[in-house]
């Protein structure tokens, strides 16, 4: 939007940029890969389909020759994440905090003027506070029960904002400690659930980490070692380690090492979560980033470092990011320790990428470039629908690639998708004045005729599926309506009456869309809000979606629509 004010004397002007959001589907291709043969020359291609609006495209190609540069561009991912709860602030917050740290030992390491790490760390610990329970626990939200694997992750990641030269309130987590041990004696949540195997090596570690643990705790995980998934059993070598038990901390980390699966370039470990905190059925990302935690501080020569730190980083399913802000950080938290102790700061070759034959990128890479990213950027038409990529190195080192294709299907009705494990449908109803004897009330009926301004509607979302824990949807709002937080006696929340609406962790009101979160879903739900007409015209609606948070791939989605206001007369 231009405005000028012109004069023959004096004259102004001002400029504003209006987003205009796509109409569509949102869509993301990603590719990934990591090589170190002298030389070596990989090919590989992301195409947009046909419908593709040639609007809204953006394309990223990064290469880095290192892991530091690797993790830094996941950063931005994790800072910029538009929700919040506990899991999520801890994601970014923990982070931010590692790479603070980075600064201070890998001398060649550089992150953008705009990232300041202090005060989003701050920022971070700040909302931690406001989320911490009045029994010093932590939940995944700030209103529901606290929970064993949150309130060990939280008393963890202030201890490291601690050891790392920020300053935590102590008493924050001494009561987060507090509520620690008290899950760990009674062994069960606050729903009576028994808490998993995993998840007490987990808060014994924090424990550990954050003070001391007592004995008890951690001989009971050592009396039950053999039962231990990967992701327990590197937990179990960081607890022996941090309390100085040498000699037990090498034995696991010699079983950690023997149940590696490995092949010639990379190296991983496959582990599952019990049904009590199940994210998702495996946990291989977070269960490998903390196997290569340990194996790097208890046994730094371990030939099998560098092939699991290239597994990561290779498997980064979404081109500069792992598959969710949980994995993401704690890939990160893994491989800042690998970092330290690895040669990858020293290498030496030269490096060109071709994108659909054209060289946009050649560098020789060195000591003094090893920490950086390398980007390459394309924008609406400057994305072709066909991209080829080839990479060619020649030295000694190694590459980390991603590409990252973001773009809108152009369809100009989307059709609804969704299978037998997540589908979403979306309704629309009018609010109108009853008489209910000598009073009037607000009902909720089928929307027919026209729609003025003023006019109230309510939005119903149904989610069916299998069940599963921590669910978003997302609903966009037409751009001439705004949500209502309540309408007179109507209770838009929650009601006694199963079939229409359900309990909800937590419900986000933002500018263009309506955000529900769910920790636990049982396979049918249903969750409405109100909307007030305000502008006169005609507005597509987009679809709204719901996915798995820990399992992004997991997703539905309801068609797109198109409503009509009219102004009131």
């Amino acid at each position: 939007m231009l405005a000028k004010a012109l004069t023959d004397t004096e004259s102004d002007a001002v400029e504003l940029p209006l987003t205009v959001v796509p109409r569509g589907l949102h869509q993301v291709k990603n590719e990934s890969a990591a090589f170190s043969d002298e030389n070596a020359e990989k090919n590989f291609s992301v195409n947009l389909p046909p419908n593709a609006d040639a609007r809204a495209r953006n394309f990223k190609i990064e290469v880095a020759p290192s892991i530091a540069g690797t993790l830094f561009g996941a950063l931005d991912y994790l800072t910029t994440y538009p929700y919040g709860c506990t899991e999520q602030t801890m994601s970014s917050f923990l982070p931010n905090v590692i790479v603070t740290q980075a600064l201070k030992n890998v001398k060649t390491s550089s992150i953008r003027d705009s990232n300041d790490l202090p005060k989003k760390v701050k920022k971070g610990m700040d909302r931690l506070y406001a989320y911490q329970h009045n029994d010093g626990g932590w939940g995944w939200w700030k209103d529901d029960q606290s929970d064993p694997f949150m309130t060990a992750y939280v008393v963890s990641g202030l201890t490291l904002a601690k050891q790392n030269g920020y300053e935590p309130d102590d008493n924050r987590i001494a009561s987060g400690r507090e509520k620690l041990k008290q899950m760990l004696d009674s062994g069960t949540t606050e729903a009576g659930t028994q808490i998993d195997l995993e998840t007490r090596a987990f808060m014994v570690y924090a424990l550990a980490e954050s003070g001391d643990a007592d004995g008890r705790y951690v001989e009971k995980i050592v009396s039950e070692r053999g039962n231990l998934q990967p992701y327990g059993r590197a937990l179990l070598a960081l607890t022996l380690k941090q309390r100085k038990d040498d000699r037990r901390a090498r034995e696991v980390a010699a079983e950690i090492e023997k149940s590696v699966s490995a092949d010639d370039f990379s190296a991983y470990w496959s582990s599952s979560r019990k049904a009590m905190l199940d994210l998702s059925e495996t946990n291989d990302t977070e269960a490998t980033a903390l196997s290569l935690k340990a194996l790097a501080r208890i046994k730094p020569d371990s030939p099998v470092l560098p092939k699991v730190a290239r597994w990561l980083v290779s498997n980064r399913h979404s081109g500069y990011y792992w598959e969710s802000t949980k994995d993401t950080a704690f890939a990160i938290l893994g491989l800042m320790d690998y970092l330290k102790i690895s040669r990858e700061l020293s290498p030496d070759y030269d490096v060109e990428v071709y994108l659909n034959g054209e060289n946009v990128l050649t560098e020789h890479i060195s000591s003094a470039t090893a920490s950086q990213t390398f980007s390459i950027n394309r924008k609406a038409t400057e994305v072709a629908a066909t991209n080829e990529i080839r990479v060619v190195k020649r030295g000694k080192g190694v590459v980390y690639c991603s590409s990252s294709l973001d773009y809108y299907s152009g369809e100009d009705e989307v059709p609804a998708r969704g299978s037998a494990d997540l589908n979403l449908t979306r309704e629309y109803f009018r609010l109108n004045v009853v008489e209910d004897g000598y009073k009037l009330k607000w009902k909720a009926e089928p929307l027919s005729g026209a729609i003025h301004s003023g006019d109230m509607l309510v939005v119903k979302l149904t989610l069916n599926g299998a069940k599963a824990r921590h669910v978003m949807i997302e609903d966009p709002i037409p751009a001439g309506a705004e949500q209502v937080e309540s309408v007179g006696n109507l209770n838009l929340d929650y009601t006694t009456g199963r079939d229409w609406t359900d309990w909800y962790s937590s419900r986000e009101f933002r500018d263009n869309r309506t955000v529900f979160f769910l920790d636990y879903f049982d396979g049918k739900a249903t969750y409405q809000y109100a909307m007030r007409v305000q502008v006169p015209g005609e507005f597509r609606v987009a679809p709204a979606r719901a996915e798995l948070m820990y399992r992004a791939s997991t997703q539905s989605n309801t068609a797109s629509g198109k409503m009509a206001f009219l102004e009131r007369k």
